[in-house]
């Protein structure tokens, strides 16, 4: 029991790192552009087709194909920004919901039409091994992947801090009004969050698919999973966003070994519904 708890938590933690990177993208168009973006997830999973595509097209392993689909899904970000998003920015929000939902569907039937519904798996890594701490396993690839997160969403925190076009991002995301008037362009500074937040999914497509497998429709659970941490998160630090992360992770894989691992969405619903419930701004969220 313990062993298997201890498991889980470890299995949990990694997880959720990763979590914590495909969340940073939906927060950072959230917290700029005010659009919640349904279609977060499905792009997670479009990032995962793209991986597969470069890897096989390339025979190169799955860590390495962002550095094509990194610079692939920027530029589909910022032209789904130019043809889909920037026309709804000043409309009902339903008008917003709508355009975010549709992209969702329109992502899954596109990934139906190319990749056929049966999911999709690599069948190497130079990540594949693992090894034992105790009587406790770790996967190379999860370990892997969650120090990369790390690392990518801190890389992300000192973009937003130290560049001109992290601080453009931060003061757009603070005062449209002030930052429109010391010479931001607002316009070009939605269209480079949109396409950040959408190409920080093609880093966490590569990881995943070193262990995991892909399919059409698993897009709504990634969405599921980063609304959820968001609403943890907040809008706070980068550090409340990991914290986050990590425990839907855990509560995710304490579900699967504990319970049931079809309950595991419904853990994680309980716990959107729960913060909300007690703390509407989230457990990091800035008043």
């Amino acid at each position: 029991m313990v062993q298997t708890a201890i498991q889980s938590i470890v299995d949990g933690v990694c997880m959720g790192a990763i979590y914590a990177l495909i969340t940073l993208g939906l927060a950072l168009v959230f917290g700029v552009m005010n659009v919640v973006n349904f279609a977060h997830g499905d792009f997670v999973m479009v990032s995962m087709y793209a991986t597969f595509w470069v890897a096989t097209l390339f025979v190169w392993d799955a860590v390495l194909t962002p550095l094509i689909t990194f610079p692939l899904l920027f530029l589909i970000g910022i032209l789904i920004y130019y043809a889909i998003i920037k026309p709804t920015l000043r409309q009902n929000y339903v008008v917003q919901i709508a355009v975010t939902v549709g992209l969702q569907y329109l992502l899954r039937a596109l990934a139906q039409v190319f990749f056929q519904a049966q999911p999709k798996a690599l069948q190497s890594s130079i990540l594949t091994s693992s090894f034992l701490i105790g009587d406790i396993t770790v996967l190379y690839a999860k370990l892997a992947a969650a120090i990369v997160s790390m690392i990518v969403i801190l890389l992300v925190a000192l973009f937003l801090n130290k560049s001109w076009a992290g601080r453009a991002i931060r003061a757009t995301s603070d005062d449209l009004d002030a930052a429109s008037l010391v010479g931001v362009d607002s316009q070009r500074i939605y269209a480079i969050s949109f396409g950040l937040g959408t190409a920080l999914t093609a880093i966490a497509g590569g990881l995943l698919m070193t262990f995991q497998q892909v399919s059409p429709v698993m897009g709504a659970s990634f969405g599921l999973l980063s609304f959820v941490i968001l609403t943890l998160a907040g809008l706070g630090s980068t550090v409340g966003l990991i914290i986050s992360g990590v425990i839907v992770g855990i509560a995710e894989s304490l579900t699967m070994a504990f319970w049931d691992p079809r309950a595991r969405l419904l853990v994680i619903y309980l716990i959107f519904i729960l913060v909300l419930w007690v703390k509407p701004r989230g457990l990091f969220g800035r008043k």
